[in-house]
């Protein structure tokens, strides 16, 4: 993100995009994903509190992080959010890709996938918003991963075989975040 677009007013009944990008709450961020939240001026202040925040970072946990290191960095986001955004904001949870089939044997990566693995940490971090935050706060979900687990299974294993990572293509989530933007527009 630009600075030059820090402080700049948005007009009424306008929406400001702000996006972060994260390798989910992994060690792998460069700078560490907490950087926004940690600014001395406030991730929510300075980039003018939205009325929603989507939190998309299911992936590259499940894949890299121990189920310990993802509850404490859960933990720690969950709190970051208290502090840093308002009430009134809306909280989106974006699960985690569909995932299929192989087991990943890259040496380099070593990336712990499965299913049921994603499964559990999407309702971790639900669970966890809903809990800490869910009395003051809209908590909903989107399942981008139950999208593609709705589809014929030839359809399914087709499209996950053409991602080394064994899990949905860039095409299928671009589809997913318009079918999401629409919903949040109309």
């Amino acid at each position: 993100m630009d600075n030059e677009y820090l402080g700049h007013q948005v007009p009424g009944n306008k929406s400001r995009i702000v996006a972060f990008k994260w390798d989910g709450l992994t060690d792998r961020n460069r700078p560490p994903w907490s950087d926004p939240f940690d600014r001395p001026d406030g991730v929510g202040n300075a980039l003018q509190s939205p009325t929603t925040a989507i939190f998309g970072v299911i992936n590259w946990d499940t894949a890299f992080s121990s189920r310990a290191f993802f509850a404490n960095e859960v933990h720690r986001l969950v709190q970051k959010v208290r502090t840093s955004y308002p009430v009134s904001m809306d909280i989106i949870i974006r699960t985690g890709q569909y995932y299929c089939c192989a087991s990943d044997m890259d040496a380099f990566w070593k990336r712990r996938y499965s299913r049921l693995r994603n499964r559990h940490y999407d309702h971790y971090i639900v669970q966890q918003f809903r809990e800490q935050l869910g009395d003051t706060r809209k908590i909903s979900v989107w399942d981008v991963a139950s999208l593609t687990e709705r589809r014929p299974y030839k359809a399914r294993d087709a499209e996950v075989n053409f991602c080394p990572a064994n899990h949905a293509r860039s095409e299928v989530i671009n589809i997913e975040n318009q079918i999401l933007m629409n919903a949040m527009c109309n």
